[in-house]
């Protein structure tokens, strides 16, 4: 019986064995895996804690070694750990760091954006910068992660500190490198607009006007060879027509450089005379829609939206496959805004548009656009639709400049005078009609005076080189009629025709210009004007539109039905 018991005895005490050796085997596993930082060892003088090196050292050589500041804070914000990195942030020995208050070595604003940082890491984490001034007076920008721990035994605040200066001082030289491109851009945009001016004028002032006068010439030797053979009929008529293409694709130029109605008429008359060519041109049906009483505008406004517009409606034709669009321009909230909104492709399923300076690029001009409208305190947004695009440009109101202030109180203030009677000067001896001539192009005048006074009723009273001087004169001398140019210095043509029909309302206008468009003679009418007549044409029409004129009938090309 007695060997029956021992057997029960003898396993249970194997079994005790291998749940022991099981035990040992789970723990050197752990051990191995990292997952013991440390070991409790019951011994004579009562239990030890072992730190295991190979759980530790890691970390702390990690910690130790890392470019970051990693730290250690009481609530109260004592260093109770720091690695080097750190202290040397704060530019304090680590000796001395280690047991002072954090706050001690961050002074002014900064000081309660640290504070600040603290109470919010009390409630789980926070981060934010602040600024130091080391020692040597340099001013260094540092990022603070502050996060709460209560694993340690004691509630804690654990930092990480990162080293920003030398990032922002790179953001920031790369914002001024931007701001001076933007600058760059937005004078080269300039001067290309003031070069495209010069050239138009040059090409319409020079070139157009010495065509005109040859196409003049050229009438006149027509009539004078009426009896020769045909051949010499035909070879001048050939001439002729050389000399009218000629003007025109000078004009068209001219036009698509600079449009002289931006100059004399503002940006109303120059966005409608452009939808007018670009529907001919496009067969892209527009509307547009300018609020009544638009004033004028300083010359860069007027110019930067007008670019705007071009670029905007060239995109339109080129990219959105829209039958039609629509034109805006009003004045809102002390700003002038410019709509263009087309009904195209838009964005295709799928399709993201390529984002250049933060808008989708419609082509190289919108980001210059957008650069020159911000130089001017305006903006330009792009909004992208699936069923179309709109362009949004808005400019603050300001003041006109110097030359459209001065015409503008010219045309208000100068016809304040009453007319004057007529003079000595006035009285004529003979019942001829009196014409007074204004054209800045001596040639020019000289040319309509030779047509003119070959016809003995009319009689040339004077000439004029510029706008005001036209005014001056027409107060003065009391002409039948009055024959000017559009464009003229100082005065514009149609700003002196307002201020002459302002102090004489029975006073007779025909303007000459070498402009030909329907929207240009939509503008002379709402001038006052009675009649124009195109300088291409001046030979067969100037001396029947003088005629009606003075009879008390208008003359108007075929161009001006379409107006």
């Amino acid at each position: 019986m007695k060997k029956k018991k021992s057997r029960p005895k003898k396993a249970s005490e194997f079994d005790r064995i291998s749940t022991r050796v099981a035990e040992l085997e789970e723990t050197l596993r752990a051990i191995r895996m990292g997952e013991v930082d440390a070991v409790v060892v019951s011994g004579p003088i009562g239990d030890q804690v072992f730190t295991l090196q190979g759980a530790e050292h890691p970390y702390r050589t990690l910690v130790e070694t890392i470019d970051e500041g990693a730290a250690t804070l009481s609530h109260d914000g004592t260093v109770l750990y720091s690695n080097r990195s750190f202290a040397a942030i704060f530019d304090v020995p680590l000796e001395k760091f280690i047991g002072s208050p954090i706050e001690s070595f961050v002074s002014g604003d900064d000081l309660e954006d640290l504070r600040a940082l603290f109470q919010d890491a009390k409630n789980g984490s926070a981060r934010g910068e602040i600024r130091l001034k080391t020692i040597n007076g340099k001013a260094r920008t540092i990022r603070l992660t502050l996060s709460t721990n209560r694993q340690l035994g004691v509630e804690a605040i654990c930092a990480v500190a990162t080293e920003l200066t030398e990032l922002v001082a790179t953001n920031e030289a790369l914002r001024v490198t931007e701001t001076s491109l933007r600058q760059l851009s937005a004078r080269l945009l300039q001067l290309q607009d003031e070069e495209r001016r010069r050239i138009a004028r040059d090409l319409h002032d020079v070139t157009g006007q010495k065509i005109a006068i040859l196409s003049m010439s050229l009438d006149r030797l027509g009539r004078q060879v009426q009896s020769e053979g045909a051949e010499v009929k035909e070879t001048l008529e050939e001439s002729r027509e050389v000399v009218r293409k000629i003007g025109e694709e000078i004009r068209t130029l001219s036009y698509l450089l600079h449009p002289p109605l931006l100059d004399e008429s503002g940006l109303g008359s120059a966005v409608r005379w452009y939808a007018e060519g670009f529907q001919k041109r496009s067969g892209i049906h527009l509307t547009v829609d300018i609020a009544t009483g638009l004033s004028r505008l300083s010359t860069d406004v007027e110019t930067a939206l007008f670019r705007v517009l071009q670029e905007s409606l060239t995109n339109v034709h080129r990219y959105s496959g829209s039958p039609d669009a629509e034109i805006k321009i009003f004045a809102e909230g002390g700003q002038i805004q410019l709509e263009v909104v087309d009904h195209g492709r838009g964005i295709e399923n799928g399709a993201v548009p390529v984002q250049i300076d933060g808008i989708a690029s419609l082509g190289v001009g919108i980001p210059g656009m957008r650069e020159r409208l911000r130089q001017l305190g305006g903006q330009l947004e792009v909004e992208f639709g699936r069923n179309g695009t709109r362009v949004i440009a808005t400019v603050p109101v300001k003041k006109p400049d110097a030359a459209i202030a001065e015409m503008m109180e010219f045309s208000t203030d100068a016809g304040n005078g009453q007319p004057r009677p007529d003079s000595d000067a006035n009285t004529r001896s003979d019942q001829r009609r009196r014409i007074l001539i204004a054209d800045d192009h001596e040639v020019m005048r000289r040319g309509v005076r030779g047509l003119l006074e070959s016809h003995d009723e009319w009689a040339i009273c004077g000439e004029a080189f510029e706008g005001k001087e036209v005014v001056a004169k027409s107060r003065e001398l009391r002409p039948d009629l009055v024959i000017m140019d559009i464009n003229m210095p100082g005065l514009t043509g149609i700003a002196a025709a307002q201020q002459i029909r302002r102090e004489n309302p029975q006073a007779k206008i025909l303007f000459f210009s070498v402009h030909e468009s329907a929207q240009t003679v939509r503008e002379v009418i709402s001038a006052g004007a009675q009649g124009y007549v195109a300088k291409s044409r001046a030979g067969h029409d100037l001396v029947d539109a003088v005629r009606n004129v003075l009879a008390g009938g208008t003359f108007f090309p075929t161009l001006a039905r379409s107006a």
